[in-house]
């Protein structure tokens, strides 16, 4: 079968020409992007989406398109064509080497509307598609813009061919999540089923009312939304935006953006589907996107296959990042860092050893205790590159390989009040609602767990797992559930309230204000035990209840540091670098204690230990300890690893809220399942976070 230039292989050169080249036969270089659709469609909807599309347009299986065959599906796309009104899914479309697939074409006439189908969420009310200014695109928005315009651009071309005799005029729409709308209909989200199918694919079971409901439901109360692209996608075609153009700065040098490589759409479009369908490397530029190259090896691959993420910067930087012994700037995370790496590399500063003060400049003042981010990155780099002029400035506070700044802890903790409770909670948030009177997207919070940690007279502490909520009932609203919950787990005494980053604080502002728009009973009292508990800012006006909770991150942000760490302080990263600093944890948990009635569990009963070693003596993470959820949702993807890589991501999803999407549709049985292992993860989240405290409240007290 020859290769065809597709809209999928279109957007993957705007984010890299080179990937084309990489992904032209996946036998030859190694590809981390999961090619698992259950996953995808489970985090973002999108199927769901298309399918709920389809219905919107009226489309039947009659003008659904399927055959994978493209010579086959563009015969039967110019059949339905023929018809002098006619809605298709799946039309297909082909010039030259260049194939796409429209999402949905309506036709009526001589006019064709093509509709490009995305789950995105957008607000008409408060986003734009273009720039203030008009001279370039969303740069969310972006890749779906050109997307559809590309799509317009092939089948402009194609319809020409298709009938020679007809001037059709085509009209390019954007379909996605309308936030500005609320749903009409309970149970949306369960009239469209995902189920697994074989070879790692899925399907969409369509509830056969879903029909009717859905043409029922006025167009204007529709939560996915076809808005109008046509003239910027004729912008885009046409050159028009200042993101295609080369440009000048104010010494008069000529800059070539690295978008479209500064090429015109149309330049631009021919080279890649040349390049990409005669096996052609197109020149790419290095930069910071790289550093998340799906087609990098991963350290346990022993395949025959190729590293295109080495292969490219031993073409452009000169040096294969894999053997490399110098630390390499990649490995630097935190604050003004991530816009700054490009910069950096257009100077060929790819080290960390290569940075100075200078490029690592403070943002204003430190206006708080402890490390600030501009010496976080210092530290960091003092650590990894064994810079001892640096490590003298903080030697004094290094225990070990971590940086402890116990004078600094010692002050936080003495404000911090026993009992002291650590929360976690799981959310999801899903294109198509599970109730009704909510938007697209609107966050779901179905779990939390709770760790307590009481004082003992003699100075010593209990850990006990105190509670937790899961909602397995299917098409329930269990905000209110959930925060009544919450508030009875929390309200017995005035201890300090512990979160980690400020999920939780914004989850629960957001329960604040679902409860304005209900007529709950104790709402009142719902909405005071959250004031009480969370802060918030608006209109310059701050606010912060009298038990605001305690970030944990801010904590370890301020005061603690270690090499494993990376320059990251997700708790997921933390979690190891505390568990390898402590020999007391590492002692105690080591031990069958946890579960019994020495350290009381909700889930765990039969003393569970939670230290093992790996074969470098490094204490193993604790989650790798249980058994991937991944495993009860019946796929292959590692769904913790995902959620290292992009937590609190609704767009990549992870995996809480891919299994609570999966119990939405389980039977009993897988739905038993789903639940226990949640309970599981969640408890282990709230338990990293009693470590951390662990950790500190121990060195503090030797």
């Amino acid at each position: 079968m020859p290769k065809y230039f597709t809209k999928s292989a279109f957007t993957m050169s705007l984010e890299c020409p080179r990937r084309l080249y990489y992904a032209y036969d996946k036998d030859v270089y190694a590809n981390q992007d999961s090619d698992d659709e259950f996953l995808k469609s489970l985090a973002e909807g999108g199927f769901q989406v298309g399918e709920f599309a389809k219905l919107c347009y009226g489309i039947g299986a009659a003008n659904n398109i399927k055959t994978l065959e493209p010579a086959e599906a563009v015969r039967q796309t110019k059949e339905l064509l023929s018809q002098e009104n006619v809605n298709i899914a799946e039309a297909a479309f082909l010039v030259g080497n260049m194939f796409v697939r429209a999402d949905i074409i309506e036709k009526k006439g001589d006019v064709i509307n093509l509709i490009e189908v995305k789950a995105k969420s957008w607000n008409p009310l408060e986003d734009t598609f273009v720039s203030k200014n008009g001279k370039s695109t969303n740069k969310v928005i972006r890749p779906y813009l050109y997307d559809v315009a590309f799509q317009k651009y092939v089948l402009v071309q194609a319809l020409k061919e298709m009938f020679p005799e007809k001037n059709f005029k085509v009209n390019a729409f954007l379909m996605l999540a309308d936030k500005s709308k609320t749903a009409t209909v309970n149970g949306l989200n369960q009239l469209f089923k995902i189920k697994s199918a074989p070879q790692k694919r899925s399907v969409v079971e369509v509830s056969p009312d879903a029909g009717d409901i859905v043409s029922s439901i006025p167009v204007s109360d529709r939560v996915v939304k076809a808005f109008d692209v046509d003239g910027i996608c004729d912008k885009i075609i046409n050159g028009d935006y200042d993101e295609q153009k080369p440009y000048e700065d104010k010494n008069g040098q000529v800059h070539i953006p690295e978008f479209m490589m500064g090429m015109g759409f149309e330049s631009f479009v021919k080279l890649m589907s040349h390049d990409y369908c005669n096996h052609i490397k197109t020149p790419a530029i290095i930069g910071s996107k790289c550093f998340g190259c799906p087609f990098k090896k991963k350290s346990d691959d022993k395949s025959k296959k190729l590293d295109g993420y080495c292969e490219c910067w031993i073409s452009y930087a000169g040096f294969d990042p894999s053997t490399s012994t110098k630390p390499l700037i990649k490995d630097m995370s935190g604050q003004y860092i991530g816009a700054k790496r490009d910069e950096y590399i257009k100077l060929k500063k790819y080290f960390m050893e290569d940075l100075t003060d200078s490029d690592l400049m403070r943002h204003g003042k430190n206006k708080h205790i402890g490390l600030d981010h501009y010496e976080r990155k210092w530290l960091h780099i003092a650590v990894a590159t064994g810079n001892e002029a640096v490590l003298e400035d903080y030697r004094h506070k290094m225990h070990g390989d971590a940086y402890l700044d116990i004078a600094g802890l010692k002050d936080e903790m003495s404000s911090w009040k026993f009992p002291l409770h650590f929360i976690d909670f799981e959310t999801s948030a899903v294109a198509l609602p599970f109730y009704d009177k909510m938007r697209p997207y609107e966050q779901i919070a179905f779990q939390f767990s709770h760790h307590r940690v009481d004082l003992n007279g003699d100075g010593t502490y209990k850990v006990t797992h105190a509670g937790q909520f899961i909602n397995t009932e299917q098409g329930h609203f269990p905000n209110f559930d959930f925060i009544r919950a919450l508030k009875a787990e929390l309200d017995k005494d005035e201890g300090t309230i512990f979160r980690y980053s400020n999920h939780e604080n914004t989850i629960l502002r957001e329960i604040h204000r679902q409860l304005d728009a209900r007529n709950e009973p104790d709402k009142k009292e719902l909405q005071d035990f959250i004031d009480s508990i969370t802060h918030y800012e608006e209109e310059k006006v701050k606010f912060a209840g009298e038990r605001d909770m305690v970030d944990l991150a801010d904590v370890v942000l301020k005061y603690y540091f270690h090499p494993i760490m990376g320059g990251s302080y997700s708790i997921k990263v933390v979690l190891p670098s505390v568990l390898n600093s402590s020999g007391f944890i590492q002692s105690k948990y080591s031990q069958p204690i946890y579960g019994t009635s020495e350290m009381p569990s909700q889930n765990l009963s039969e003393g569970k230990v939670w230290i093992a070693y790996v074969d470098d003596g490094k204490v193993k993470n604790p989650y790798k300890l249980l058994p991937p959820i991944a495993s009860y949702l019946g796929i292959d993807a590692d769904l913790n690893e995902l959620e290292l890589k992009e937590t609190e991501s609704v767009a990549n999803g992870g995996a809480a809220l891919a299994a609570y999407a999966k119990m939405q549709f389980s039977d009993a049985a897988m739905s038993e399942a789903l639940e226990k292992a949640l309970l599981t993860y969640c408890e282990l989240d709230t338990l990293a976070m009693v470590f951390i405290w662990e950790y500190f409240f121990n060195e503090c007290n030797k």
